[in-house]
């Protein structure tokens, strides 16, 4: 992992376990050579996302241990935004208000249900039409042109949630609504240790993004610092087994690109 990046990482400020100076000296530690920190930040007042009054205080120390740490490591400033669909501009001038390097755009909602850690509604819907919904909102997101990466991309399977019939032409649509739009994708190794125990996006999708060439980038989705960089052999060589040469990096919401 020496010279890697891990671009998915939640501090204390949000839903995490460790300060931002506690990850970056892991990180350092472990020889990646760029780290992200993408706090969760919503439109919905939530225990887990930083609160309105400790988003200067999230600048303020991202941008204060970005020039402390320099020589040993790049430090980019992302947050994980949840996209919900009509309030785009409330969205964009979140976004617009900070200086980042990337953002994260993810689906934990579904109308006011956080599918992400309520289990109460999994079978409202059959699974079938659950990931109609989940997949017609990342699509929104992908069209929205607010976000760089789409994040965890099949998280709804997270509670080993699986369709009755093959959604194999709804993932496609949706690759393809994400590859018109020109986004990113992040493969996240978090999903190892989640009860899917499958990276997110699976391998499947994987293969797909790459025959869609459709580019990747890399993370853990860190809540501590002992999950930084989490399962990289195993995505690394994941990625490269499908044919993937390098993944995307950002700096100042500019795209770049690094060799695996």
């Amino acid at each position: 992992m020496v010279g890697l990046i891990d671009y998915h990482m939640h501090s204390v400020l949000s839903d995490g376990k460790h300060t931002y100076e506690e990850m970056i000296k892991k990180a350092i530690g472990l020889g990646l050579g760029e780290i992200g920190f993408s706090d969760h930040v919503g439109l919905k007042a939530v225990d887990w996302a930083v609160a309105q009054v400790d988003i200067p205080v999230m600048t303020e120390q991202i941008l204060d241990l970005r020039e402390k740490y320099d020589s040993q490591i790049k430090v980019r400033y992302g947050i994980e935004m949840d996209y919900f669909p009509g309030r785009e501009t409330e969205i964009q001038e979140i976004i617009s208000s900070l200086p980042l390097d990337y953002v994260i755009g993810s689906v934990h909602f579904i109308g006011d249900w956080n599918f992400d850690t309520d289990k109460s509604l999994y079978g409202k819907w059959s699974n079938d039409e659950l990931y109609r919904i989940y997949y017609d909102l990342i699509q929104q997101a992908a069209k929205s042109g607010l976000f760089d990466t789409i994040g965890h991309l099949d998280i709804i399977k997270k509670f080993r949630i699986y369709p009755e019939s093959d959604q194999s032409q709804l993932i496609e649509d949706t690759l393809s609504v994400i590859k018109e739009h020109n986004l990113v994708v992040e493969l996240n190794t978090g999903g190892l240790d989640r009860p899917c125990a499958e990276f997110t996006p699976s391998p499947q999708i994987v293969e797909r993004c790459y025959h869609h060439h459709i580019p990747m980038t890399l993370s853990s989705d860190a809540h501590k610092v002992g999950q930084i960089a989490r399962h990289y052999e195993t995505a690394i060589n994941l990625m490269k087994a499908v044919g993937f040469e390098e993944i995307t990096t950002f700096d100042g919401r500019r795209r770049n690109a690094m060799r695996i």
